[in-house]
């Protein structure tokens, strides 16, 4: 049986329930994943519940991530921790022999030292964050897992090779580690329908291209979504799937065509089952 990597977006109104209980199923019935997810609103409340509220940096290219200063990764540490174990229980109490990984032992990554944001316009370089930039990912802890039956639940931290934590992108996460694996198909979950052309008209959603036609959509992402395009191209699998997590039995939907699938040049004609 391939592998299946689905990143859990970690946005508001992201429904859990309905993702975990569609992805208990099928593993159940034999398929393998690993799961990744975000923790960006669980670290924004609890950044507000303790006066340290969430900033945010812009790139130049139109990049959104948060700025993560020392407090901050602090916070996100502890947020991503415990949506790590809730995702993780919430697996095993449906009969999944899920592995929480809440602590950076899979991804690795090299601190970002200068990033370039815009401020009021005005373009500043920031020297004190702690996010990073992937490197490598743990290929041999994952696959130990995967061969043992397990399932396992990554969160979005790091390593760097100075032993600093550092807060890194949940979808580039799910990308790097699906191409590290030799995974069939990336999912990412999110509160969204996919990739639209107008931002204001879910019904304006567009359904599949392939990775040689990025570039002649790229115009039509922002924010959050510049991530996922991005994280399309690093994953390498034959196809990536940007869809709902809100709606029923959204893993079953993605891959019945549901969404928007980026596809490799070579397998246009994918199997979706």
């Amino acid at each position: 049986m391939n592998l299946r990597v689905l990143k859990i977006g970690g946005g508001a109104g992201v429904d859990h329930t309905a993702v975990l209980e569609n992805l208990a199923r099928r593993i159940q019935q034999g398929e393998r994943w690993i799961v990744v997810h975000g923790a960006s609103d669980a670290a924004n409340r609890l950044g507000e519940q303790v006066g340290y509220p969430a900033r945010m940096l812009t790139t130049p290219g139109g990049h959104v991530s948060r700025y993560t200063d020392a407090r901050t990764l602090e916070i996100f540490r502890m947020a991503a921790a415990s949506v790590n174990q809730t995702l993780t229980a919430a697996l095993r109490a449906q009969g999944v022999e899920a592995v929480g990984l809440g602590t950076p032992s899979v991804i690795f990554a090299q601190r970002k030292t200068a990033i370039r944001a815009l401020v009021d316009g005005r373009q500043i370089i920031v020297r004190d964050d702690y996010s990073g930039s992937i490197t490598n990912v743990n290929e041999a802890l994952l696959q130990t897992l995967l061969v043992a039956g397990m399932t396992p639940v990554v969160a979005p931290l790091a390593l760097s090779a100075e032993a600093d934590m550092l807060n890194v992108d949940g979808d580039l996460a799910a990308a790097n580690i699906a191409r590290a694996l030799g995974a069939e198909t990336c999912i990412i979950l999110s509160n969204v329908p996919g990739l639209l052309r107008d931002v204001n008209d879910s019904t304006s959603l567009i359904t599949r291209f392939s990775l040689q036609e990025i570039d002649h959509y790229e115009g039509y992402a922002a924010g959050r979504m510049k991530k996922k395009l991005l994280a399309a191209q690093q994953a390498n699998a034959a196809q990536v799937i940007l869809a709902d997590s809100r709606i029923e039995q959204p893993l079953d939907a993605a891959l019945a065509g549901g969404g928007t699938h980026i596809v490799r040049e070579s397998s246009l004609e994918v199997a979706y089952a």
